[in-house]
């Protein structure tokens, strides 16, 4: 499949916004939130370990911080593109948002092939079209996109 530069540049700001994350002690996962001109408009990264909130994963501090700023019509015509393939409730999360498209790196059997499936606790391997297919809104979703350099991210210290 042929990904335009656009998608390749948003996927790597997604990567390197997961890198940053990591940097500050967190979860290595980024995404950007980028409007139907190819402007991005939001940043979000995990922040789970900092903030000691088992729900501040990235995309669900990017959707807080987007959806007190626009419309559910508005986001409709954003795309999220995000480091790793959303978990299922950050996946249901760009559902309620009203995002229209995902675009996402590393996908969840790969990072899972990665980094283990050993921890119970930590294991949620529910693709992000398996949640959207249940959903009454139709949700784009590409991906992998540069999975190899998304899982970069996981590997390097």
């Amino acid at each position: 499949m042929n990904h335009s530069k656009k998608d390749l540049e948003f996927m790597r700001l997604a990567i390197e916004t997961a890198r940053a994350s990591k940097a500050k002690g967190n979860l290595p996962f980024g995404c950007v939130l980028v409007n139907e001109n190819a402007e991005v408009i939001a940043y979000g990264e995990n922040t789970i370990v900092t903030e000691k909130d088992c729900l501040g994963h990235a995309e669900v501090n990017l959707i807080r911080d987007v959806s007190r700023l626009y419309s559910f019509e508005y986001l409709n015509s954003c795309t999220i593109y995000t480091s790793d393939e959303p978990c299922p409730m950050c996946s249901s999360a760009i559902f309620w948002s009203g995002i229209g498209t995902l675009v996402y790196g590393l996908s969840k059997k790969r990072y899972y092939d990665i980094m283990g499936r050993d921890n119970p606790n930590y294991r949620f391997e529910m693709p992000s079209r398996e949640v959207f297919e249940k959903g009454g809104r139709k949700v784009e979703v590409i991906g992998p996109l540069l999975e190899d350099e998304a899982a970069q991210v996981h590997l390097t210290q």
